[in-house]
């Protein structure tokens, strides 16, 4: 399968493994690869293993959020004004920050492995305001925090490797940072120049991006309100590519900038967004035909997907169903019904898993009513949504069939960070 994930909150720190950029300026066969096996070869004589560096990553990981808080406090401390860069609340900008470290440790021995995951992260900082000696602080602050949780243990030795692997991480980053600045802004502006409350806690926005924004369709990107500095959130656009910049997004009130969209931003305000993610693209090249499937708000990039099926010169059949608990979580199936008089090839069915009403929708959940509908067999699936919803979707399609390499997701939930080796 290919996933993607997005924190049904706020979140400040990118991403699990694995989410690209469309554009994508990363190249795991060379490119922004080479900049760390320049470093060292990964299997090669003299590669190090930094053994102790995971021996004692170990130990310190017992200390659970008093790592992240020690870590956060020495820096800010040393530097106040570092501070800045970073929301009001922390907790999970801690979480993020340490698990980011916690898989590069796990990876030490092989650090080019995961360079394209640490290239992203650097590309993700620069809406920040990071720069190359931001890390090297971040980097003297988690010497000073394994030193003062390791006790007896620390010594000369300990520390110059630590320092070593520091080194060679800090220069990954910086490196995948200065390449991302040759090919796009830190960040984008965009003025919402439309906002229509679709029900109590769900709107659709569009926005005027100031420059152009690629992206491929099904991507998220994220976005800062100038209520919640430095708190971003992470939205699909609902649109492919336009040539006048605009992008629609489709917003639940759940979490500060969320209901802060919903509620509160008015046309005519400025809004930033980030460079765009996500796995959760179309391939047109696979000869079958295309199931989506999504439920609430999850319905944005799933638009986006169909929006470029009908760019296609021969669109494959394309079956749509979308679910929610009420009506008012239907909130752009007239546009769908419009989409499906227009266009031969398409289906669309919708589910209603809290309220009957069979003039509008099937009852049951979204993944219900996909298995009570058709046979599924020359087809690739397409899901986003809820967790509980998505994980019910993927096992219903496994139960009719599906295999991983024929399903590609995301969750709008707590995003699987690389590891959770942190109790928070």
């Amino acid at each position: 399968m290919s996933y993607g994930a997005r924190d049904s909150g706020d979140y400040t720190l990118l991403p699990a493994p694995g989410e690209t950029d469309g554009e994508s300026s990363v190249d795991t066969a060379g490119g922004l690869m080479s900049a760390t096996s320049a470093i060292l070869s990964p299997h090669g004589a003299g590669a190090p293993a930094f053994t102790q560096v995971k021996a004692n990553f170990e130990l310190v990981a017992k200390y659970g959020d008093n790592v992240p808080l020690y870590l956060f406090s020495d820096m800010f401390l040393r530097v106040p004004a570092l501070r800045e860069l970073f929301p009001v609340h922390m907790s999970r900008q801690r979480e993020r920050l340490m698990a980011a470290l916690s898989f590069a440790v796990e990876h030490a021995h092989n650090l080019p492995e995961i360079t394209p995951y640490l290239h992203q992260l650097a590309r993700s900082h620069r809406k920040f305001g990071t720069e190359g000696e931001h890390y090297e602080q971040w980097s003297a602050s988690v010497v000073n925090t394994m030193q003062r949780f390791s006790g007896n243990m620390w010594d000369e030795g300990l520390e110059e490797e630590w320092r070593d692997f520091l080194s060679l991480l800090t220069r990954t980053l910086s490196e995948g940072a200065r390449q991302d600045a040759s090919l796009r802004p830190a960040y984008w502006t965009a003025e919402v120049i439309s906002h229509e409350r679709r029900s109590v806690d769900v709107a659709v926005l569009r926005l005027l991006v100031d420059r152009p924004f690629k992206y491929v369709p099904g991507q998220s990107a994220p976005v800062e309100v100038r209520q919640w500095p430095n708190m971003w959130r992470y939205y699909s656009m609902a649109n492919v590519p336009r040539r006048d910049n605009t992008v629609e997004l489709h917003v639940k009130a759940a979490g500060a900038v969320s209901r802060t969209l919903v509620c509160d931003v008015r046309e005519g305000e400025v809004v930033k967004l980030g460079a765009p993610v996500g796995t959760l693209t179309l391939n047109p090249n696979t000869g079958r035909n295309i199931l989506l499937i999504a439920g609430g708000t999850g319905f944005a990039p799933i638009k986006a997907v169909l929006e470029h099926v009908t760019k296609l010169p021969v669109p494959p059949w394309v079956s749509v169903f979308t679910g929610a608990r009420e009506r008012g979580g239907l909130y752009d199936l007239d546009v769908l019904r419009d989409w499906e008089q227009k266009y031969p090839w398409l289906t669309v069915r919708a589910a209603l898993s809290e309220l009957e009403d069979q003039s509008v929708a099937t009852t049951g959940t979204v993944g219900e009513a996909v298995s009570r509908y058709g046979r599924w067999e020359g087809y690739d699936a397409y899901v986003c949504g809820p967790p509980a919803m998505v994980d019910g979707t993927v096992a219903m399609l496994h139960a009719n069939g599906f295999t991983d390499n024929r399903i590609r997701l995301e969750r709008f939930a707590g995003a699987a960070t690389p590891s959770r080796r942190f109790a928070i």
